[in-house]
């Protein structure tokens, strides 16, 4: 009985520590994914290519080296681990409470894929199709409960925001 009570005592001061941990959890998912995406609009301008975020697969950014009509030719590797760019909220790093949905608008539609050009060209894509350019409201959102944080993206300028 001695047992139960404390196990009763240590459910109820953990869970509120848990929940507290969500907002700096879901700062640091928003630095990433905004780091992520910052990372891909100077590596465009860098080599002159293209390169794709792709959010097709719910929970899951990859970035891909493409051209101009989206084709994924390939991973592109992240400049600290050197390997693949892809961040997914299964990974370990990522609590299994955080989502990622990435919304970007054109003819205020959202669509999950992102290309970006050399020149800071950006047009929403969905299935390898041009849906035309960035509209205003496009960007990742990430949630966590009841907490939700969008890393956004400037439709005329390609700036990142992060909250």
């Amino acid at each position: 009985m001695i047992v139960i009570a404390l196990i009763g005592i240590v459910a109820v001061v953990a869970v509120p520590m848990l929940r507290a941990q969500d907002p700096v959890r879901l700062d640091a998912a928003a630095t990433e994914v905004g780091n992520a995406l910052r990372f891909a609009m100077r590596e465009a301008q860098r080599t002159g290519g293209y390169l794709l975020g792709d959010f097709s697969t719910p929970g899951q950014l990859r970035v891909h080296a493409s051209n101009a009509s989206g084709a994924q030719l390939g991973a592109v590797n992240d400049p600290l681990t050197k390997s693949a760019l892809d961040i997914g909220t299964s990974q370990p790093q990522w609590p299994n409470s955080i989502a990622m949905t990435g919304r970007f608008f054109s003819g205020g539609v959202a669509y999950t894929q992102l290309l970006v050009g050399p020149a800071g060209q950006l047009q929403a894509f969905e299935g390898g199709v041009n849906r035309g350019a960035l509209q205003a409201g496009s960007g990742i959102e990430l949630t966590a409960g009841t907490l939700s944080a969008l890393v956004a993206i400037s439709e005329t300028t390609g700036r990142v925001a992060v909250p």
